[in-house]
């Protein structure tokens, strides 16, 4: 995939906390436009990959990277000022928990201004006007009297679209979704993911979805990365990875999805549980929990490597990946069972 498309590309990047990799050899890229689901399960990486992104890894994490490139920007040799114009404004990131966010202390309407304050200058009527205008895109109805209202005063659902007026106010070129639907009900949740969704094609930004949820996932994204254990195992377009995995660890997830499990007594479930800081495996991470595992998976981490026949931007780190066809020397493990 060149670089050249690219609105974000991230190559080989790390976050440590004490010598424990929490994130390792991250590769992703977007492009403009585009809404990229990032899924796994707890403890995959997924948000600090992000937070490491928007430079919110505070000590004792340690993030390297051998490249971050926003919008033909070099964030790893950008200063900090230049760094600050860029995020929050041109990147902005919606967290899982609005209530935990947002400030107590403030209205919601002194917490949309001081974004458009800081990134647009808007002073006065101006900003007044915008900050019930970004009230009222959202979907908060009566803004006039909402906009005085503190976060306390306001439903959990209320909360999040002030988070994403709060994301959307500067016009990003990239919108990161951490979990947005997480602590709410499951009609307000389906109402969060139209409005990201509605707001995405508006103003044609980009947006990284994070998010369990693989049935909003295959319906909102373009393309999926997934995690596990801190390390991207497979990225593919939508519908095609859902369609035929490459990887086992996302045939497991697929696998686990209700209705995939129609008249069975139990849920398909993944034995064993993610590698710790102090039980990593020498060979590829997922080898313990695999089905499929043989001796030279125990030997060496694979890499994420393309495939080519499958598609651009088709990537899997498995050394016999599944569901392979038109490779008539690599073992096709999918059509083995």
């Amino acid at each position: 995939m060149s670089n050249q498309s690219n609105l974000l590309t991230i190559r080989n990047l790390a976050v440590n906390f004490s010598g424990a990799p929490a994130v390792d050899r991250i590769n992703l890229d977007v492009k403009p436009g585009e809404v990229v689901g990032v899924v796994g399960e707890s403890g995959s990486g997924k948000s600090v990959t992000m937070m490491a992104l928007m430079g919110l890894i505070d000590a004792p994490g340690k993030v390297t990277a051998d490249e971050i490139t926003f919008n033909g920007t070099n964030l790893l040799k950008a200063s900090a000022s230049a760094r600050r114009k860029i995020i929050g404004k041109d990147i902005a990131m919606v967290f899982q928990d609005a209530l935990t966010s947002l400030n107590p202390s403030y209205t919601v309407g002194y917490q949309i201004k001081e974004v458009l304050k800081l990134h647009e200058g808007l002073r006065g009527d101006a900003l007044h006007r915008r900050a019930l205008e970004l009230l009222d895109q959202v979907g908060i109805p009566d803004a006039k009297n909402r906009i005085t209202s503190f976060p306390h005063q306001m439903s959990g659902g209320m909360n999040q679209r002030v988070m994403i007026a709060m994301a959307v106010a500067c016009n990003p070129k990239l919108l990161i979704a951490d979990e947005p639907t997480t602590a709410l009900d499951v009609t307000i949740q389906a109402q969060i993911m139209e409005l990201l969704v509605k707001l995405q094609k508006e103003r044609g930004m980009a947006l990284v979805l994070i998010s369990h949820d693989l049935a909003v996932v295959s319906e909102v994204a373009q393309r999926v990365a997934v995690m596990y254990a801190g390390e991207v195992i497979e990225t593919n377009k939508v519908p095609d990875i859902f369609a035929a995995p490459h990887h086992p660890y996302t045939e497991a997830l697929l696998a686990a999805i209700p209705e995939h499990n129609v008249g069975a007594v139990r849920l398909a479930a993944l034995p064993g549980m993610v590698p710790g800081r102090d039980d990593r495996p020498r060979g590829c991470l997922f080898a313990p929990r695999c089905k499929y595992v043989v001796d030279d998976c125990m030997k060496a981490r694979p890499a994420l490597a393309p495939l080519p026949s499958h598609g651009e931007g088709a990537q899997v780190r498995c050394i016999k990946p599944l569901n392979l066809t038109g490779d008539a020397n690599i073992h096709t493990r999918g059509g083995a069972r």
